[in-house]
C-alpha cells in the first residue's frame, strides 16, 4: 500500500472519493501548489511529506492532553487566520491561512482515542512545525492512555491498541526526552515508581 493510501485509510475516507481530513487529493493539490522548502524537520511532532502524492504539504499526527488543546489552538490563531470549516467523520475540520506568507494549515482534533486529543494536520508551514517542536507538547503516557493498565504488561509482545499507540505516538516522543525532561514528565503525569522503572527498562537504551 502506498504512503498516501495509508494516510487516507488512517483518517477513514468517505467511500467513492479518496480524502484526507475531508479534502480530496485534487483540492489539496490546489491549496498547496508551492514547492516545499527543503529542510530537516525535527522528529517531534512526527511529520511526513505528501510530495509523493503531488501535494506540496506535510502531514502530522500526534497526541496531546485535553488541557494542551487550548494552547495548541492559540498557537494556530496567533499565526493563521481561519478561512473555512467543514465536517469530516462527524468532526469539524478547520482551514487556516497566513496570507502574507502564503502558508496554509488544515487540522482536526478527535477525543475518541487513548483518553487524549488526536491532532491531525496538513500544512506547508515549516515555521509552524518548528514552533510545535519548540512547544514540546507531551504525549500522554501509557497509564493515562490506558487507565488501569499494569506496568508489568507494558512492552514485549504488545498488540492492538497498545502497540499502535506506542509505535505511532509514545515511542518517538519518549526516547527524545532529556533526563531533565523525563523527570518533569514523570512529575506532571504523577508516574508511579513501577511505571518509571518499566519505562526506563523499556526505553533506557533509546
Amino acid at each position: 500500500m502506498s504512503f498516501i493510501k495509508k494516510i487516507m485509510a488512517l483518517v477513514k475516507p468517505e467511500p467513492r472519493q479518496e480524502q484526507i481530513a475531508g479534502y480530496s487529493k485534487q483540492e489539496l493539490k490546489s491549496l498547496f501548489p508551492r514547492p516545499l522548502a527543503h529542510t530537516n524537520l525535527s522528529s517531534q511532532p512526527p511529520t511526513t511529506s505528501l510530495e509523493s502524492a503531488d501535494i506540496c504539504a506535510f502531514f502530522s499526527q500526534f497526541l496531546i492532553t485535553p488541557e494542551d488543546l487550548v494552547q495548541f489552538e492559540s498557537l494556530i490563531e496567533s499565526n493563521f487566520r481561519k478561512k473555512t470549516e467543514r465536517t469530516f467523520n462527524d468532526l469539524p475540520v478547520f482551514e487556516y491561512e497566513n496570507a502574507p506568507s502564503g502558508d496554509r494549515l488544515i487540522f482536526f482534533a478527535s477525543t475518541r482515542e487513548f483518553n487524549s486529543v488526536t491532532i491531525r494536520l496538513i500544512t506547508n508551514s515549516v515555521d509552524f512545525l518548528m514552533m510545535l517542536n519548540r512547544k514540546k507538547f507531551a504525549v500522554p503516557p501509557p497509564w493515562f492512555a490506558f487507565e488501569g493498565y499494569e506496568p508489568s504488561w507494558w512492552g514485549g509482545s504488545m498488540q492492538g491498541a497498545q502497540e499502535y499507540y506506542d509505535k505511532n505516538y509514545f515511542f518517538s516522543f519518549f526516547i527524545q526526552l532529556t533526563e531533565t525532561e523525563k523527570q518533569l514528565y514523570y512529575s506532571r503525569f504523577h508516574a508511579t515508581r513501577e511505571w518509571i522503572e518499566r519505562l526506563e527498562l523499556m526505553y533506557g537504551d533509546g
